[in-house]
């Protein structure tokens, strides 16, 4: 069994920007439709260590640009350029937000069993609806698989909710877990880890007023992580994330 140590848990940064779910083989397509994020070709080398890194060490290396002059002719559009029709998903992109966001299945009481099977569908429906979330500003029910303990995945939903709420919206940012093994590992106290890679390219947070910035992923080698999970008395709940060690930068690789 892995041990680690429950108070060097780290949390998520927004500058973590995760990219669609897969367990093994098994893909979660992006809500709404295809993502050439969520599309990219991803590898990754680890080794498992028994103790958590710094939580610095917890996100990728990210690096990008941004425009902080506000645009005066600056309007918020149509991504693609025109209103899509009515169920015709499309992408986010400079000109506005994603469209017609496919809306996932509503969880039931199903997913609060304490089983495997209700961490696994918990732990997919929390991806999802963050991924809805990403293109949306809703994150109401993602929300809900998050304790309190993940204060800053609570903060950057909150982030990203008045981003929306304020004319502004994001490009790309979906998330894709790649998980290792079928199933969880449980510790001693309850609670499960669950390894996982993360595949994400990079994100665009447009504001309202025209500023946007770029934030991309441009090392490998920190992208490995374990998913805390725990049962609770109101079902499976997020706890946060920590690192792997002994991870192989693939950066080159990818060239």
């Amino acid at each position: 069994m892995v041990e680690l140590n429950a108070d060097r848990i780290v949390p998520r940064r927004r500058a973590l920007l995760l990219a669609g779910v897969g367990l093994g083989s098994l893909g979660l397509a992006a809500c709404g439709g295809g993502n050439k994020a969520a599309e990219q070709e991803s590898s990754s080398s680890s080794s498992a260590s028994e103790t958590p890194q710094d939580s610095g060490s917890a996100s990728p290396s990210v690096s990008g640009e941004a425009s902080n002059t506000p645009d005066p002719s600056f309007s918020k559009g149509y991504s693609g350029g025109e209103k899509a029709p009515e169920g015709k998903y499309v992408m986010a992109d400079y000109r506005g937000p994603a469209q017609n966001v496919r809306v996932p299945a509503r969880p039931d009481e199903s997913y609060k069993v304490n089983s495997l099977e209700g961490l696994k569908k918990s732990v997919f429906a929390w991806v999802e609806w963050s991924n809805y979330g990403i293109q949306t500003g809703d994150f109401d029910v993602a929300r809900q698989f998050v304790s309190n303990e993940f204060t800053e995945e609570i903060e950057r939903y909150d982030y990203y909710t008045k981003l929306y709420q304020e004319g502004g919206w994001i490009i790309d940012g979906i998330d894709v877990f790649e998980f290792h093994g079928d199933d969880p590992v449980m510790k001693d106290d309850g609670t499960y880890l669950w390894e996982f890679y993360l595949k994400w390219i990079k994100q665009i947070e447009v504001q309202g007023n025209g500023q946007w910035d770029v934030q991309e992923n441009d090392r490998h080698d920190d992208d490995t992580f374990y998913l805390h999970i725990r049962h609770t008395d109101t079902g499976w709940k997020i706890l946060g994330l920590s690192p792997l060690t002994g991870q192989k930068d693939t950066s080159q690789e990818k060239e």
